[in-house]
């Protein structure tokens, strides 16, 4: 069963949502789950990612809750949508949306009685549930999807489109389309006539080669014993290094690094503090990202948050599991597959 249901948030706004309940028949768990969407999205999410993950745990017994964010879709509020986008982004990464997710979860179990939330997204929904989990105190876990670890802000944006191999550095995903522009190049007379007049520059063609040579490699190496493993390592130190996103060079620009240092590091700090806090909690994490993303989360959180033995984290209740040829947000049907069950796996512990 669904419903349409509205709730105030602590500024007094009321947002709108849609309540998944169990169909009559289906026993209700004493656990719900709190769906956040990502970014700018409205409730449904990409390719109706929201209402999906909705639908199948309602069918089976958990309560579930999915809105607009304050001044966006048919919620009140203040909406952003002026601002440049990355500047809403960072926004949301440094909790913007944090206390309407404080009052989502708090509406779940005054209206349905569940002891126990699981708070889950996408991106800037899974960073709003972490934030949110901080103020609530019935939090059993998370669905963390590809967690952002960086913060965005339009000066950042500026740097990367004006410095495209750093660009492919943060977003090693989108190496393929770099390299499918070059090849398209081979039957273009005028790009032959630039290259043989010197007048073109391969470079990020070599980078793009490098980054996506390297992911290749990072697939095949955990299949390799430890030995082989530090053997093949060390021969291709200098050739293909392991890819890790860099922060802006000391040179730029007075005026940029000023608005980049406005809108906050490259690196968000509060990311791994926020993480240490819910952990501190007892709180569960599930960390799922998509192997086009992944890369950038180890760059930046997954390398000194989530350093040592995998047992370790796993006794701690944190889990790690990177989807194959993924992209963000998660359209495949083999990435849609596993998304569900993480979910489902999350509040089958839960309850």
């Amino acid at each position: 069963m669904e419903k349409a249901v509205r709730f105030t948030n602590e500024k007094g706004h009321t947002l709108h949502g849609i309540l998944h309940l169990p169909d009559e028949g289906v026993a209700t768990r004493g656990t719900g789950l709190v769906w956040l969407s990502a970014g700018q999205k409205v409730r449904q999410g990409a390719w109706r990612m929201n209402v999906a993950v909705a639908r199948r745990l309602a069918a089976v017994g958990i309560p579930t809750l999915r809105f607009d964010y304050r001044g966006i879709g048919d919620s009140e509020g203040e909406a952003r949508h002026g601002e440049m986008v990355m500047d809403l982004y960072g926004f949301i990464q440094s909790g913007g949306f944090r206390g309407d997710a404080v009052a989502a979860g708090q509406f779940l179990t005054a209206e349905t009685g569940v002891k126990s939330l699981v708070l889950g997204g996408l991106c800037g929904g899974a960073i709003t549930g972490l934030f949110a989990a901080t103020a609530l105190p019935n939090v059993y876990g998370h669905v963390l999807v590809d967690l952002p670890v960086t913060i965005s802000s339009s000066a950042r944006q500026r740097y990367l489109e004006n410095h495209a191999a750093e660009l492919l550095r943060s977003r090693p995903g989108e190496t393929d389309t770099v390299i499918a522009l070059y090849v398209k190049k081979l039957t273009d007379a005028d790009a032959w006539r630039r290259l043989l007049s010197g007048q073109s520059d391969y470079s990020l063609l070599l980078e793009a080669v490098r980054i996506k040579s390297r992911a290749q490699l990072d697939r095949v190496l955990p299949r390799l014993p430890a030995g082989a493993r530090a053997g093949v390592e060390r021969l291709l130190r200098g050739v293909l290094p392991p890819v890790e996103p860099e922060a802006p060079p000391a040179q730029v620009d007075a005026a940029l690094a000023a608005q980049m240092q406005v809108a906050g590091e490259v690196k968000n700090d509060l990311v791994e503090e926020v993480f240490q806090q819910v952990l501190a909690r007892g709180q569960r994490l599930r960390f799922i990202n998509s192997s086009s993303y992944h890369p950038t989360f180890m760059g930046y959180f997954g390398n000194t948050a989530l350093r040592g033995d995998e047992a370790r984290w796993r006794a701690r209740g944190v889990e790690l599991s990177v989807v194959p040829e993924t992209n963000h947000i998660f359209s495949l049907e083999h990435s849609q597959r596993a998304l569900f069950e993480a979910v489902e796996a999350m509040v089958a512990q839960a309850a």
